[in-house]
């Protein structure tokens, strides 16, 4: 009994070891998640984007959204001054050649609907739901101007939130009484909401448990401030699509930019979101996807590992998501093509092995400290496997070589 007992203890000890040490990131692209939406970013605030700025941000990094805000002031008869698109409509247009998506956000509503009469906080007079109708539909008539079809207009951005700048507070009750009855009068784009600051389940329920409500929304979306991600399935296996659209790091140094690859790569494997939209193109505080003189930071390298090669139309794949300590791995397919997306949050440099089948060789992409976007050496698979030294602090994409 005891040479039983030994034998099943040293087996088992060697079960674990051998778990424990499979740090192998393996690739099965027969296993298919979700359909990618896009990359983005926004440029509520920042007005008219010059030519060099547009091209760095869509032509050399390849983001595939724009989120404009409805921020800048206009002034009309009827409404007297109210928040537009006014100056972002330039970016948009400019953007739109690079065939973008592109969305809009309100920031409040003319003050003349609002409880409060005041363009901060207040809400929305139940006798003014469809004058709201006519304010959304007037910032997508204000983009068809200019030559621009808006892919979706949100409710409003950050309902829940409570800011002592221009804002309007939405109760998930609220919006439900909106998206059940007006919604659809918006002629044009997709409705999106809540977008609110962080993930909230009442919001969530509200629009996604009565199929009346359902009805009048596209797509889910949520801000990703202060959240645990929740998993998007329920609102994808009802034909919406789930979308992250904001989000902004604090810092301005490597471990800021990293925690960016991290988020990234946490929306798109936990929360399983279709889009991945950063707030800022230009922060005047923290180092953005671009800088005061729009040439591109290491956080819109960062960025761009995703977005340039991951385009709209792919989907994820099965992946190891963390074979290791401080590794981070996914992958998608698209076009013929497989594009696997490796983090390393940490130091050192780690040698990571990767299994897949059907894949002859990949090009690596490294984004490190020094490294922006720089293109490594054909990888080759052998015996379908390679190996490759993650350099610490970065993200590599490998591109598959047909």
């Amino acid at each position: 009994m005891k040479l039983f007992n030994f034998f099943f203890l040293f087996n088992l000890i060697l079960f674990y070891y051998s778990v424990k040490c499979d740090n192998i990131a393996k690739i099965n692209s027969n296993i298919t998640y979700q359909l990618i939406d896009g990359f983005g970013g926004s440029s509520a605030w920042l007005g008219n984007i010059p030519d060099k700025g547009i091209e760095n941000i869509f032509g050399k990094l390849g983001l595939s959204i724009l989120r404009v805000g409805i921020v800048d002031l206009c002034k009309n008869q009827k409404w007297g001054n109210y928040r537009c698109i006014g100056q972002e409509a330039l970016t948009a247009q400019k953007a739109s050649k690079y065939g973008v998506k592109i969305f809009a956000s309100p920031s409040t509503s003319p003050i003349s609907f609002k409880t409060n009469n005041n363009e901060v906080m207040g809400e929305l007079k139940e006798d003014k739901y469809n004058d709201y109708v006519e304010y959304l539909q007037s910032a997508v008539d204000e983009l068809n101007k200019v030559g621009v079809n808006l892919y979706a207009i949100s409710l409003q951005s950050e309902p829940d939130f409570s800011p002592s700048y221009v804002s309007i507070k939405w109760s998930p009750k609220q919006i439900a009484a909106f998206l059940k009855s007006y919604s659809r009068k918006i002629k044009g784009p997709k409705i999106m909401a809540p977008e609110c600051a962080h993930f909230i389940p009442e919001y969530n329920d509200a629009i996604l448990n009565d199929p009346d409500v359902a009805k009048g929304v596209d797509i889910i979306a949520w801000h990703m401030y202060g959240m645990q991600l929740v998993s998007q399935t329920k609102a994808q296996k009802m034909g919406k699509s789930a979308w992250m659209t904001e989000k902004t790091n604090d810092g301005n140094d490597w471990k800021s930019f990293m925690e960016t690859a991290k988020d990234i790569h946490d929306c798109m494997t936990i929360a399983n979101y279709n889009a991945y939209v950063y707030f800022w193109f230009k922060d005047p505080k923290y180092v953005s996807i671009v800088d005061n003189n729009y040439e591109i930071t290491s956080r819109g390298y960062i960025l761009g590992q995703y977005a340039k090669y991951i385009r709209p139309g792919y989907f994820r794949i099965n992946a190891t998501e963390n074979p290791t300590t401080n590794i981070y791995v996914s992958a998608y397919k698209g076009k013929g093509k497989v594009i696997i997306v490796a983090i390393n949050i940490g130091w050192p440099d780690k040698n990571q092995q990767f299994s897949i089948k059907g894949i002859k060789a990949f090009t690596p992409i490294i984004t490190a400290p020094n490294k922006n976007m720089i293109n490594g050496t054909k990888i080759l698979v052998k015996n379908e496997s390679f190996n490759y030294l993650l350099p610490a602090m970065s993200v590599v994409t490998f591109v598959s070589v047909n």
